[in-house]
């Protein structure tokens, strides 16, 4: 259970998932924490990633207030949270997870191998377009790096710096690829497009159906707020979905000012999208959302709602609710339009009241429970791409093509779901290759 998917949308590359500034703010601003419900992922979390991660246990908090929708507040949990535990969270905030067990898999392979490592990171990098010599059946990556590759880059200055080049392993190529970010199958209009063949960006779209899209807000408070909960769900709030206090997470204490991550309802970061859209009606240019637009409209929302449900009676706290709150010193935000796969049988729902078409992409703010992660039901093949690992990946076969990620699983929506996709198309890749060796 993140708040999301990891191969978020709208993240710049190499961005590590936590901010830190000069006084030391520290926010987990995309996954706030996550499950291990099936054997196969909580005995990867217990075993190889033992290092890595702590059980979150902090002061988890549910509103008793009796609210419209008391008798489906489960489905409005985000991730289970408080009702249904253990959550977990990479020691030293959830970017530390992934950089961890790169470090690991690098020692691994530097310890087996006489030559140099095998393993090669690019950070600060987006691949912009896939190219598969038909001779050779090897894949060439280009892409872009630096300024040009991020978001919130304008269009103007990302053409101005439009310096794509090959990566890797240049000539030689590779067996394989393995997509991750969904947006990466978005058209060339998108700055996350990686120019996928066609075919199977289709097969992909398909595959996802709509998506659920989520802003959040970075917010520091200049001291102790007092706030009785060091996380919740907020049931029936039009703005605030969840929120969680930094500070109290494993590797994250301390700090003399108190750090919240306050994430949106889907319904309220549709309408934000439609007032602010992601391509220009009529020049079809991509808009980067830009830090005066993410700190002068969802970062106050987001903070202001939160503030509003914390000191009025009829917010989250009901009768204990506090007075006032300590001066606020830092707003800052993101948006997140592909945070989570709709629901599996609001995918292909188009007659859904939940569902809307935005800038031509569907969206969708129905909301299902989202634990324990599960087997939602198997995927069935798609026009030639079929579906591997128990309908956990997309793959094409004959060109070593593949996607994986919590948006093409057939788990419940979130890490674990993303991260089993991801062990079992590694698995896949791991025969395919090996057999051709063999």
């Amino acid at each position: 259970g993140t708040g999301g998917d990891d191969d978020d949308d709208d993240d710049d590359p190499g961005d590590p998932g936590e901010e830190d500034c000069e006084e030391m703010l520290r926010f987990d601003h995309g996954c706030q924490f996550f499950r291990a419900d099936t054997s196969q992922f909580r005995e990867i979390v217990t075993g190889e990633w033992r290092p890595y991660v702590r059980e979150w246990k902090g002061h988890f908090y549910k509103s008793n207030k009796t609210t419209s929708s008391s008798s489906s507040s489960s489905e409005r949990e985000f991730f289970g949270m408080p009702s249904t535990p253990p959550f977990y969270v990479g020691l030293d905030g959830m970017q530390s997870l992934t950089k961890n067990i790169l470090d690991h898999v690098d020692k691994n392979i530097s310890s087996k191998s006489e030559s140099s490592p095998s393993l090669r990171v690019f950070t600060g990098t987006r691949v912009a377009n896939l190219e598969r010599d038909p001779s050779s059946q090897k894949w060439k990556l280009h892409g872009t790096s630096g300024t040009a590759a991020y978001h919130d880059t304008s269009e103007k200055v990302a053409q101005q710096l439009n310096n794509t080049q090959l990566l890797g392993e240049g000539e030689s190529g590779y067996d394989a690829v393995i997509l991750t970010d969904v947006s990466s199958s978005f058209g060339k209009w998108h700055r996350a497009s990686a120019g996928v063949p066609e075919h199977f960006a289709k097969k992909v779209r398909e595959r996802v159906g709509a998506r659920v899209p989520l802003f959040s807000a970075m917010v520091a408070f200049d001291g102790g707020t007092g706030i009785p909960f060091d996380a919740a769900s907020f049931d029936d709030d039009p703005v605030v979905w969840f929120a969680a206090r930094s500070n109290s997470k494993p590797g994250m204490e301390g700090g003399k000012k108190e750090c919240w991550t306050i994430v949106s309802t889907p319904e309220y970061a549709m309408a934000k999208i439609k007032e602010t859209p992601m391509q220009d009606p009529k020049t079809n240019e991509f808009i980067p959302q830009s830090d005066d637009y993410l700190t002068s409209v969802p970062g106050p929302d987001l903070c202001n709602a939160f503030k509003r449900s914390i000191t009025n009676r009829d917010g989250i706290l009901g009768e204990n609710a506090l007075e006032s709150l300590p001066e606020v010193v830092h707003v800052d935000a993101q948006r997140w339009g592909s945070a989570l796969p709709c629901h599996r049988h609001l995918r292909s729902d188009d007659s859904a009241t939940t569902r809307r078409i935005i800038s031509g992409v569907t969206y969708d703010a129905g909301r299902f429970p989202l634990a324990p992660t599960k087997e939602e039901g198997g995927q069935a093949d798609v026009g030639g791409c079929g579906s591997g690992g128990n309908g956990s990946f997309l793959v094409d076969e004959g060109m070593m093509l593949l996607q994986a990620g919590d948006m093409v699983s057939n788990h419940t929506p979130g890490l674990e779901s993303a991260a089993l996709s991801g062990y079992y198309a590694a698995g896949y890749l791991h025969e395919k290759l090996h057999s051709c060796t063999s």
